[in-house]
């Protein structure tokens, strides 16, 4: 019962902490303004640009653990969100705001999701001697956006509401 008490009071607490989470849309863009011009979120350094994150990936990472990435097929480092494209998105502050998000939207990539993958991938094809094709993976992304919200658009239904006169 003792267990259950303590249980009961850490849920409490939890869901009282993330209530206090809840933003605005103003508080989002206050807070939003000054993530972007810092240079570490909850110590942890957000580089400024996609050379400085190549550089920062390579002093994080073990030399037998980038040998591995770069051997990995680029369909498999696209396709595989979780792992780094995760740690990406989540310790340099994609969700909320960072200086690396806010340069990743001037570079039209909007989506957390799509900048952290669009950030490994291009850095598989650095380790890789390729191009990075940073503009090629902003235009399929365009377009990708593009299909996504016609389809959307296509699916969406036209309610006409009609009044007639009552009949007695």
């Amino acid at each position: 019962m003792k267990y259950l008490k303590e249980l009961v009071l850490f849920v409490s607490f939890i869901g009282i902490s993330v209530v206090g989470l809840a933003q605005t849309p103003a508080e989002f863009e206050a807070n939003y303004a000054k993530r972007i011009k810092l240079e570490e979120i909850n110590g942890v350094y957000i580089p400024f640009d996609l050379e400085d994150a190549f550089a920062e990936l390579t002093r994080l990472s073990d030399p037998q653990g980038i040998a591995r990435f770069k051997s990995a097929h680029e369909d498999s480092i696209a396709q595989s969100h979780f792992g780094l494209q995760q740690w990406v998105q989540f310790n340099w502050g994609f969700d909320e705001g960072s200086r690396l998000s806010h340069y990743m939207k001037s570079k039209g990539i909007s989506v957390p999701d799509d900048m952290s993958r669009v950030i490994v991938l291009t850095y598989h094809r650095k380790l890789n001697g390729q191009p990075l094709m940073l503009e090629q993976e902003v235009a399929l992304i365009s377009q990708r956006m593009a299909e996504e919200k016609a389809k959307r658009d296509a699916q969406k239904k036209t309610v006409v509401i009609e009044k007639r006169p009552h009949k007695e």
